[in-house]
């Protein structure tokens, strides 16, 4: 009987612990995950302050030419480079509408997309702008944000989907620029 006790004892106590230690590695990810996005932030801001020393190209695009990615109806690309190294990509829409869609990216890989409904007069990021924000890290989507500023549950259906849609248009958009 003491035996049992004991052993029960013993279990209870290694599943608290296990539990506190899961706690902590959640909020140890969490806290991961908001690192990751305050470096991502500051990597978009260095992006926009260097912009007027990166090698601008504007590729025209004709009518339907994403539509195997895209239901939007894109005119044309300006990419921002650094020698070979892409950094930035501005999607631009027809006339009537002012949606845009802004890549960025580091070491070849998009770590932030950002989708502006009142995008089209404006080349340059406008920090102030309202939109959807998508956060990238090792190919995979770690925050996301709404327009209205609130968070968007990264592992919900309609945010893993954005994601792929996202990592489908960035490579279709990129293998348009010629």
């Amino acid at each position: 009987m003491k035996k049992t006790i004991f052993v029960t004892a013993v279990c209870v106590a290694l599943v608290a612990m296990m539990s506190a230690r899961a706690a902590e590695k959640a909020e140890n990810q969490s806290l991961g995950v908001s690192e990751k996005v305050s470096a991502i932030d500051a990597y978009v801001r260095s992006v926009e302050t260097n912009i007027s020393s990166s090698q601008r190209k504007e590729q025209m695009l004709s009518p339907g030419e994403l539509k195997n990615v895209t239901n939007e109806n894109w005119t044309k690309i300006h990419t921002y480079s650094d020698g070979a190294d892409l950094k930035r990509m501005k999607l631009y829409p027809t006339a009537g509408s002012q949606r845009t869609e802004e890549f960025y990216y580091r070491n070849g890989k998009p770590v932030f997309v950002f989708l502006e409904a009142n995008g089209a007069g404006k080349e340059n990021h406008d920090q102030n702008a309202t939109g959807d924000k998508y956060y990238f890290a090792d190919g995979k989507l770690i925050a996301a944000t709404a327009a209205d500023g609130k968070s968007i549950d990264v592992n919900s259906a309609e945010a893993k989907k954005m994601s792929e849609k996202l990592q489908k248009e960035s490579q279709a958009f990129r293998a348009s620029v010629k």
